[in-house]
């Protein structure tokens, strides 16, 4: 039979007595002897150590703990007024939300686009060129030398400009006017070394070095050459290929690194070709296409660069020369070059194989190019034009909305009244897509701009002084 007590325990000296019969109810103070094997319902404090604990726990006034409490499923009831340092976020799935959302700064949605890689219009050049030199990346890409109108000395160019995203400037011309030279670096530390330079129309083995302002003369190439190909950067920069024009028909293989001081003779190509297009890194390069013969002999060979030697491998699609690049040795971009059926074409390489990809809006070779696999830039070429075109891949991108500096005005803008107010986007590069009515604020390189485009594709700029 259960024992029922009621009234108060005494647990004093290990005896246990009650003088009112039935069931016991109050508290106990005091320690038990034994196991307690057969204790039920026993919330301990003091020397008792109840946790971990599993089950349910009715709380009644105020649970202080000191240190952290994980809930690891369950829900909180309540206000949660007292709460700090809660973080739900990152937050994966659909967020319902009821009333209000309010955020201090901009909001960033990631989103998928909605084409396998797409190539759009960019900013257009003061200068259009042929056979123009280049550096750097999509939103800081650098075009120098070039000519400008037919080929011959009287139309080489030494001028150079600046991409920002959105437009070009002006900036330090070379030392020497040229067309055809190999390029490496960024916009701020890029090379150009050999070409056909001007005015005596010779091929060079000059060597140019731009701080980002200025061109200045450094060492020359060990061998004059010229439409070979370039890649790496300002103080590991990589020359390979070339024609050479004191031998007729002779189609270079020889290649040398330059450590930032002095160039040095490397392993040779496999497959000696002018015009071939090169990208990647001194100790990761790829050089692809070209021209190996005459009459022109266009090839879609792809050769790597370890560092020390080159090797074959995946060919392209169509065999092309003149053509753009962008990226890294196993992560690459071909694109536009000649002959005709290529101008357009686009070609992705994995490191092993090249496939097709979306092809350029209009045709182009000799042109201006940079960037990576996913963000790459087109610039200038064939018959001295002047656009710009970027290719961006399908990946997730990250768009920012700004609040009350998202509005598009089209047709007609009107703001009149006292003390009228407009808010504006403050954008980094040009709205993409562009779209007719668009207005934005520079909040990069122009700063201090206001930019309209009337029609979705021109773009107005108005300076502030």
């Amino acid at each position: 039979m259960a024992l029922q007590l009621t009234g108060s325990i005494n647990i004093t000296t290990g005896g246990l007595t009650t003088d009112l019969p039935g069931r016991y109810s109050g508290s106990l103070s005091g320690s038990f002897v034994g196991d307690g094997s057969g204790l039920t319902g026993i919330s301990g404090g003091g020397a008792v150590d109840d946790f971990p604990y599993t089950g349910s726990a009715g709380i009644s006034g105020s649970l202080e703990v000191e240190g952290n409490i994980t809930v690891i499923s369950g829900s909180i009831n309540g206000d949660g007024s007292g709460l700090t340092e809660v973080n739900p976020f990152p937050f994966e799935g659909q967020a319902d939300i009821i009333g209000g959302l309010k955020v201090d700064g901009s909001n960033e949605f990631n989103y998928l686009s909605s084409s396998n890689g797409a190539w759009s219009a960019g900013g257009t050049m003061s200068t259009g060129r042929d056979s123009i030199g280049s550096a750097g990346t999509q939103n800081a890409a650098l075009g120098f030398g070039g000519y400008n109108q037919g080929f011959g000395a009287p139309f080489h160019t030494a001028a150079t400009e600046e991409y920002n995203g959105s437009t070009w400037s002006n900036s330090g011309n070379l030392n020497t006017k040229a067309c055809g030279m190999g390029g490496a670096g960024t916009q701020n530390a890029a090379l150009s070394f050999g070409g056909i330079s001007a005015p005596t129309i010779n091929y060079s083995d000059q060597t140019e070095e731009y701080n980002g302002d200025t061109w200045s003369v450094v060492v020359n190439l060990n061998q004059s050459r010229a439409r070979l190909g370039g890649l790496g950067t300002q103080n590991a920069a990589l020359a390979f290929g070339g024609l050479n024009a004191g031998v007729p028909g002779d189609y270079l293989t020889c290649t040398e690194e330059y450590n930032g001081n002095s160039w040095s003779t490397s392993n040779s190509l496999n497959l000696g070709r002018s015009t071939i297009t090169g990208t990647g890194t001194q100790n990761a390069g790829l050089g692809f296409g070209g021209n190996a013969g005459i009459p022109m002999l266009t090839t879609n060979c792809t050769e790597e660069y370890n560092g020390t030697t080159w090797s074959n491998s995946g060919n392209l699609n169509n065999n092309r020369v003149n053509s753009g690049a962008a990226g890294v040795q196993n992560a690459a971009l071909g694109y536009g070059g000649n002959p005709t059926a290529n101008r357009t074409c686009t070609e992705e390489y994995n490191g092993t194989t090249w496939s097709v990809g979306t092809a350029l809006p209009a045709t182009r070779q000799r042109h201006g190019y940079g960037g990576s696999k996913d963000s790459a830039i087109a610039f200038a070429g064939e018959s001295c034009v002047t656009s710009t075109e970027e290719y961006n891949a399908d990946a997730c991108y990250r768009k920012s909305f700004y609040h009350q500096q998202c509005q598009t005005f089209v047709n007609n803008l009107n703001i009149s009244g006292s003390n009228s107010t407009m808010n504006i986007r403050t954008l980094g590069s040009t709205p993409n897509p562009l779209t007719a009515g668009a207005i934005w604020v520079s909040g990069s390189a122009g700063a201090g701009c206001l930019y309209f485009s009337p029609n979705g594709t021109a773009i107005c700029k108005i300076s502030f002084a």
